[in-house]
């Protein structure tokens, strides 16, 4: 590596893909540029394709839950990359685009339900402490239920990490991710 050149992970190819990760590219479809760059570690994608199927696809939360949880993880992390993403899967499961915007606030912005706020409320307990605070479980109780936490958890833990790899390796933005007008800011 030259001086003044960054080291980036970039995506790998679909079909320059490990060929026992034929069954995992069947699963996830289309692959995104972030699944390019995991496919880079043959192993590990297919140890954490399950993890992800399980929090976008089998989590006892419901979709617009999740997607709440994980626009105050890309806000927090500052991943434009998850933001954008998320802002359309978010519309798709019901999310209009002020309650979108609204997640920038916080738990404590107006308009929330309190089963909403709860939600962001963990997700700032778990990233600025490493665990859902007491009084946020005491709260969460007749809520949510404990798988429910447990996928909040979870959800919040994978997309920590997906942040993390998308800065780390400055995974490209996908066409149709890069028009800013489509977007409500957030992750700035």
């Amino acid at each position: 590596m030259s001086v003044g050149s960054a080291r980036h992970l970039q995506p790998l190819d679909p079909d320059a893909w490990d060929p026992a990760l034929e069954d995992v590219r069947r699963k996830i479809g289309q692959p995104l540029n972030i699944h390019g760059v995991i496919a880079r570690h043959p192993e590990l994608m297919a140890s954490y394709a399950p993890l992800r199927e399980h929090v976008v696809r089998s989590s006892s939360l419901d979709a617009g839950a999740r997607e709440l949880v994980i626009l105050r993880v890309a806000h927090r992390t500052a991943c434009d990359y998850e933001w954008r993403h998320h802002v359309v899967r978010g519309r798709k499961a019901g999310l209009d685009d002020v309650r979108i915007a609204r997640v920038r606030k916080g738990s404590e912005a107006h308009g929330w339900s309190r089963k909403e706020s709860l939600l962001l409320r963990a997700v700032d307990d778990m990233l600025d402490n490493s665990e859902i605070g007491q009084e946020t479980m005491d709260a969460m109780g007749g809520i949510f239920d404990d798988r429910q936490i447990l996928d909040i958890v979870f959800t919040v833990g994978v997309y920590f990490i997906m942040s993390t790899l998308l800065k780390t390796a400055r995974v490209p933005l996908e066409a149709g991710f890069d028009d800013d007008t489509l977007f409500v800011s957030g992750a700035s």
